[in-house]
């Protein structure tokens, strides 16, 4: 199926592992050329090189930490530098410190933030002119089913994903005159390398086993099992495609059916 993402720019945060890398090879087996971000510069690489040798596609490297906006400022000039224009962004990257609500100082909290809820917001302000220049485009918003459905001991995470929810809604109400289509994706426990570290995290606060962690969270997962991150991938790329022309201000859940909410 033809999804017309051959021969778009596509720009992909935290581009380096899990999501954002998949979410980058999918784009790239679509014939996209790519500008990608992530804060490790070695490993960034390797995956430009890795699906520049593989898919035959243009693949820029662009080291930057979002929470800095000069570094955010460089990745699109770099961008518009190699490639000429953008017509694809997706906000990937950033994490949030997780603890008890008793435990967490200010700084957690301003950190967290600055990183994902800022770094989305500032990439998307920078980004948004040149898609209107190029007479329209797509910005998908990676953000986490903990901002319908709160977590234990993950509230500032969850406080910034309600928060984007938010954004991503409005900034859609915002592209719309101009043919910028925004939606969101909200995942739930996906196997990556991030997945991993939680189920250490959550079996050491509850004294089990990261075995143990995993079968005590995927008991709230109707399909039982955690999503991977190529699944994520392939729903951000038909967000990101022109089989989606008639979808925008919306987040779209994958996660196995673990949220409750009701829309």
């Amino acid at each position: 199926m033809e999804t017309g993402i051959r021969g778009k720019v596509a720009m992909v945060s935290g581009a380096s592992k899990g999501i954002g890398r998949a979410v980058a090879e999918r784009l790239a087996a679509e014939g996209a050329s790519l500008s990608l971000c992530a804060r490790g510069a070695a490993p960034l690489r390797d995956v430009a090189r890795a699906l520049e040798d593989k898919h035959g596609v243009a693949c820029l490297a662009c080291p930057a930490d979002l929470s800095r906006a000069e570094d955010i400022q460089g990745w699109v000039r770099a961008t518009l530098e190699r490639f000429g224009g953008i017509d694809i962004l997706v906000n990937n990257a950033g994490a949030a410190q997780g603890g008890p609500f008793l435990r967490l100082p200010d700084q957690a909290w301003l950190d967290g933030w600055h990183l994902k809820l800022f770094g989305y917001i500032r990439v998307a302000r920078e980004v948004f002119p040149h898609l209107v220049a190029r007479g329209g485009g797509r910005i998908v918003n990676v953000i986490g089913i903990a901002g319908v459905q709160p977590l234990e001991n993950y509230m500032i995470g969850g406080a910034a994903n309600a928060a984007l929810l938010n954004f991503t809604k409005a900034l859609a109400d915002e592209g719309a005159p101009h043919g910028i289509l925004v939606t969101g994706v909200n995942p739930g426990g996906i196997r990556t390398e991030r997945w991993d570290g939680i189920l250490v995290k959550w079996g050491a606060a509850k004294g089990i086993t990261p075995e143990e962690a995993e079968r005590d969270i995927l008991k709230s997962v109707p399909l039982r099992r955690p999503g991977t991150a190529e699944e994520v991938a392939n729903l951000v790329v038909f967000l990101a495609s022109e089989l989606s022309t008639y979808i925008t201000g919306t987040t779209i859940a994958i996660d196995g059916g673990m949220t409750r909410t009701i829309f």
